[in-house]
Parts: C-alpha cells; sequence; structure tokens
C-alpha cells in the first residue's frame, strides 16, 4: 500500500514548487515516516531519530536552509527536476529492504544529496542574480522558496546577497570606499597616551627636581 501511495505521488501532476511546498514530497515523506521507519527500524531511538529528520524535511527544513545561506530563489526548471528527482528516490527507499541503523543511515544520506541538489540550484540563479552585469538579461522564470510563488527572475538586491551581514557569494558589485584601519588606529592612539603620559612623567621630574634644588639654596 505504501509503494502504491509514493508511486502515485511520482506520477501525479504537481505544481511547481519548491521542496516542502509541492504536496506529493511532502506525502511521500510522511508516508516513509508513518510506515517504512516504524516498519523495519525496531531500535526506538533510531526510529525516533528518523521519524525526526523525515518530519523536518516535511517542514521547514528546506525553506530554512534556502533563505538562511541564499536568497530562496532558484531556476524553475531546476527546481521541477529536483521535485521529480525526489520523488523517485522516495518511492525507491520505500521498498528498501534495510533495516535500523543501515536504513537511517540512508536516510541522512537521501537529504544530504537532496540538499547539495538544491544548493547547486540555488547558487547557481543567485550568482547570476546578484550580478549587476548579467541579471538584466535573465529571461527565465524562478521559484521562491519561501513564500511558494513563480515568478520571473530578476537582480537581487545586496541585501538578499548578504547573510549575517557577510557575503554570501564573491559579488561583482563596485567595491565599497575603503574605511578606516580599526587595529591600526587603536595602535596610534595606544602610542600617543603613552607619549603624553612619558611626557607628564618627565615634566614632573623636573619640577620636583627644580624645587628640591632651590630649596636647598635657600637654606
Amino acid at each position: 500500500m505504501l509503494c502504491l501511495l509514493l508511486w502515485a505521488g511520482l506520477l501525479t501532476v504537481g505544481t511547481h514548487s519548491c521542496l516542502q511546498c509541492d504536496a506529493d514530497v511532502r506525502g511521500a515523506l510522511a508516508a516513509l515516516r508513518t510506515g517504512l521507519v516504524p516498519r523495519q527500524i525496531h531500535d526506538s531511538r533510531l526510529r525516533a531519530r528518523a521519524q525526526a529528520l523525515l518530519r523536518g524535511m516535511e517542514g521547514d527544513f528546506f525553506r530554512h536552509y534556502a533563505t538562511s545561506q541564499f536568497a530562496g530563489v532558484a531556476a524553475l526548471n531546476q527546481v521541477n527536476a529536483l521535485i521529480h528527482s525526489v520523488r523517485q528516490t522516495t518511492a525507491a527507499l520505500a521498498q528498501s529492504p534495510l533495516t535500523d541503523q543501515a536504513l537511517l543511515d540512508e536516510l541522512v544520506e537521501y537529504r544530504r544529496k537532496t540538499t547539495l541538489e538544491l544548493k547547486s540550484a540555488l547558487q547557481e540563479h543567485q550568482e547570476k542574480a546578484c550580478d549587476p552585469e548579467k541579471c538584466d538579461w535573465l529571461r527565465y522564470n524562478v521559484f521562491d522558496c519561501k513564500s511558494c510563488v513563480k515568478v520571473k527572475a530578476v537582480c537581487l538586491q545586496r541585501s538578499s546577497c548578504l547573510v549575517d551581514s557577510q557575503e554570501r557569494l564573491s559579488l561583482r558589485y563596485k567595491p565599497q570606499a575603503p574605511g578606516p584601519d580599526i587595529a591600526r588606529t587603536g595602535v596610534s592612539l595606544v602610542l600617543i597616551m603613552s607619549a603624553v603620559l612619558l611626557l607628564a612623567l618627565v615634566i614632573g621630574n623636573i619640577k620636583y627636581w627644580r624645587t628640591r634644588l632651590l630649596t636647598s639654596l635657600q637654606s
């Protein structure tokens, strides 16, 4: 029954979407979580880990990856190809004879490979959309993995090409004006303060010995 459900999902013509947006992908992953895993992973701890992994893939795992590491947008044809691949792999997994640790390892590897394929699609589009010399010439549809909508490819704003204030890619934007060298400025301030302190000590010593000398002469 599980295999029939997964193959039905594979043959269904779904809407264009990222992985977590596709109802067939979510349904196939849920079928693995509720059918394959309980049946073939007998160790309760391994079973819990496998179900948590699949539940994350059904949920926001791929959306979070796409939007935290990249701008969350990929070429529509690549997204559709990835979804087709995921459906095929999920259907094959449903017939896997593996059990326990071996099955868990296979699921972990499945998620790793799927993530790398998604990364390739996200990165390829972002390199083009973040390049001011190329992005105006983009003439294809993309899919927004955050909003689950199909849109036209456009130039990405600089803020969309950054993550945690660090550049996600080696962009070709005009270089920013060089800022102050904080380390060099700090060293300079320390040296100036040291010189002022030394000068103050010298002046203090001169005044002290001058006073001693005057006192000695008067007596």
